[in-house]
């Protein structure tokens, strides 16, 4: 979401926090600190390495910025989305320089950068009007930050810097909101932003901006700009399709079942667009209203849990994990900026975590250096991880998330286990003496609550 608030769409009207019973003291604890400067990915298929937080806007740094980066090294994520306004002149040439104090801020916090260029329908209503522009034109641009902002690329060199830099770009956020781009222009655009990334590193990834229509109108075509880029999807030229899930009591409850779900919006947007190929899943902004009969705090905890595993655990083609990013929204805003609706942080100066900060927290802190080896969120909500020195199981227990809601959750114990912890969104709940190889019961769970159990 731009630093605008939208309001057009009833899924978009609830930005909105709150203070949870306390986490345990063990994970609040585990903070996890990133080296200045360090940006060594010695696992990028790792948890951490697929969460982060937006917006890093490129024309402020320093005081402007200190939340978010607080924020995001805080709850132990790895990434950020750097937004830029001021990406082109209004001659539509390339202003790639507006990132360069940006870029070497996320290099100084550790923090690493998803790239986006920033456009909305109402650009078209300015004095004079900025279209959107020719495949001719964002083929340029895609070159152009591509080039600089590749890791290796200008900006690194100038700087001897090596192991930094953006693999990831992205362009043209939530073009289904105003829904004013012609959808012939907008298909261009994206054709010439990928081909010009891809003429300069074919390795690198890009992808659309964020689309809200799918759980805010229930629309799996994105108000027809999914079906515009279907080919580019189809083809390749795009790595996946990114859905901000914005989850609300009213408008897309998932206490009513996986239907209001990332997993349930990005099935039926590859059906409805007629996607063969096994694209990816991208979620630059999640996360749960305040609103409504919403607004408890312990509850919005709970949700919030339930989210996160949502986004993560995606799966694409015959259970292969299919999420790259899972961004929540907004991290650093306290409700000041878009009101309390999605502000996930309590003060600022310095930043203080919300309860669903918390549990972002928790979960990183629990296996942020995992890699799931099984995904099974269709059937039993189960996910399974692995990590150096513990394993973690997830279990989403609620109706209609799992093929067997209950009380009782039995898992078979890898043959190296010695202890086991169950944790809630709350925290740590109880502990266990097991032996490697056996099952472990655990008993007298809550149907509507989303547990995971670390194996030690």
């Amino acid at each position: 979401m731009s630093e605008k608030v939208c309001n057009a769409m009833p899924g978009r009207l609830f930005r909105s926090k709150s203070f949870i019973g306390s986490v345990a003291a063990a994970v609040l604890a585990a903070i996890v600190s990133t080296a200045t400067g360090s940006h060594a990915q010695e696992q990028p298929d790792s948890l951490r390495w697929k969460v982060g937080g937006g917006n890093l806007v490129t024309h402020l740094t320093g005081a402007p910025t200190a939340n978010l980066y607080t924020a995001l090294r805080t709850v132990g994520a790895k990434l950020g989305r750097m937004d830029s306004y001021g990406w082109r002149d209004d001659k539509h040439k390339p202003t790639p320089h507006d990132f360069d104090a940006a870029m070497m801020e996320a290099y100084r916090k550790g923090i690493t950068p998803i790239i986006l260029l920033e456009y909305e329908g109402s650009y078209q209503e300015l004095n004079p009007p900025q279209l959107i522009g020719s495949y001719d034109e964002w083929f340029i641009m895609g070159a152009t930050y591509a080039r600089r902002f590749q890791p290796g690329g200008e900006w690194a060199r100038e700087h001897g810097i090596s192991g930094f830099g953006a693999s990831i770009f992205t362009a043209i956020n939530e073009p289904d909101v105003q829904a004013s781009i012609p959808k012939k222009d907008y298909h261009d655009a994206l054709a010439g932003f990928a081909d010009g990334v891809h003429s300069v590193n074919s390795m690198l990834k890009v992808v659309p901006g964020g689309f809200a229509t799918c759980n805010s109108n229930g629309d799996p075509t994105l108000g027809g700009y999914g079906t515009a880029i279907a080919d580019l999807l189809q083809s390749g030229q795009l790595d996946g399709i990114d859905l901000h899930t914005y989850y609300n009591a009213r408008w897309f409850p998932l206490t009513k079942g996986r239907f209001f779900s990332a997993q349930g919006c990005f099935d039926r947007v590859k059906q409805a667009l007629g996607i063969t190929r096994d694209i990816n899943f991208y979620a630059t902004e999640f996360n749960i209203a305040r609103d409504g009969d919403w607004t408890a705090p312990d509850l919005i905890a709970s949700l919030f849990l339930t989210a996160i595993w949502d986004h993560l655990g995606v799966v694409g083609s015959q259970g292969r994990p299919a999420t790259v990013l899972a961004f929540p929204w907004n991290f650093a805003d306290t409700g000041r900026i878009e009101g309390p609706a999605y502000a996930m942080a309590t003060h600022e100066n310095p930043w203080a975590p919300d309860g669903r900060s918390k549990v972002m927290q928790m979960v990183l802190s629990l296996a942020g250096d995992m890699k799931f080896t099984k995904l099974d969120p269709l059937h039993q909500g189960v996910f399974e991880l692995v990590g150096d020195q513990s394993a973690l199981f997830v279990w989403q227990n609620r109706s209609d998330w799992t093929d067997r809601p209950g009380p009782n959750w039995t898992i078979k114990m890898p043959d190296w286990a010695k202890t086991a912890e169950l944790w809630g969104w709350d925290g740590l709940r109880r502990t266990f003496e097991v032996k490697g190889g056996q099952a472990l019961t655990v008993r007298e769970l809550t149907i509507g609550e989303t547990y995971m159990v670390r194996v030690r």
